[in-house]
């Protein structure tokens, strides 16, 4: 769904409480541990502050491998119905310094987006849409962005992914069984939700997550990557079935 100047006035009409109902989300950090198989290769961390405008979200981590380095601060700004308003990352790749900024332009309908990479500049425009979330590799944040977004089951929603200068992709959602985990020793019921990531090459990310949206663990079983939030094990780790074609799996219709 892509924004208007009349989902603006609305938003400034709504009451904020109204307007926060099904996706407010608490202030405060939480950590992450990264791992390859059951091997410890880094990290993830967000902490999140609301604002009088909505939210800011500022996360940061690291990945260490034996022939590849990366590590990354990102800031996000969002509005109260977690709308991406802009964002800057930096990091560096094996350490090239890389720097990916995104604003919404004067209109609210568009993204304009700057990155730095290897020494040069480069710029790119994309449609600015509701029900994004900006999706880092291994950013807890934006897999923690991901389940709020899944708790709305909307029928069209998308993802910006900060690789080249900015790829948009659709997304698409699947509620899963319940399956059983343990968070600092006791034993609880866990959602599980299947994120279906572009419509070509298509990536799953499995979030596994509090009823209330509260992320515990994102797989990324294509890259065998588990994110994992501290004090958390999952029990009975559901069989992981690869995302459908292109062909079967269409993108959402735009709005």
């Amino acid at each position: 769904m892509r924004f208007s100047k009349w989902s603006f006035l609305l938003a400034l009409l709504v009451p904020a409480g109204m307007v926060q109902a099904q996706t407010a989300i608490p202030a405060g950090t939480s950590h992450y541990t990264v791992l390859q198989g059951d091997k410890t290769v880094g990290s993830s961390e967000y902490t999140v502050t609301p604002t009088t405008a909505g939210y800011t979200i500022a996360s940061h981590g690291d990945l260490h491998l034996e022939k590849f380095s990366y590590d990354f601060h990102n800031t996000q700004n969002l509005d109260h119905m977690l709308n991406l308003v802009s964002d800057r990352i930096t990091g560096t790749v094996n350490g090239s310094p890389v720097t990916f900024t995104v604003n919404a332009d004067p209109t609210g309908r568009q993204f304009n987006i700057n990155v730095n990479a290897k020494g040069n500049d480069t710029q790119n425009t994309v449609d600015r849409h509701q029900h994004l979330a900006l999706l880092p590799d291994l950013d807890a944040a934006g897999y923690m962005l991901l389940t709020r977004i899944g708790l709305e089951n909307p029928a069209v929603s998308w993802a910006l992914i900060p690789k080249e200068t900015g790829l948009l992709v659709p997304t698409v959602y699947q509620r899963d069984a319940s399956v059983r985990g343990r968070l600092d020793g006791r034993e609880m019921d866990v959602e599980h939700t299947t994120v279906t990531v572009s419509a070509q090459n298509a990536i799953s990310v499995e979030l596994y997550s509090t009823p209330d949206g509260r992320l515990l663990e994102a797989d990324l079983p294509e890259q065998n990557f588990f994110v994992v939030q501290d004090g958390f094990k999952l029990i009975n780790r559901p069989k992981y079935t690869a995302p459908r074609s292109p062909e079967e799996n269409a993108p959402p219709p735009q709005q």
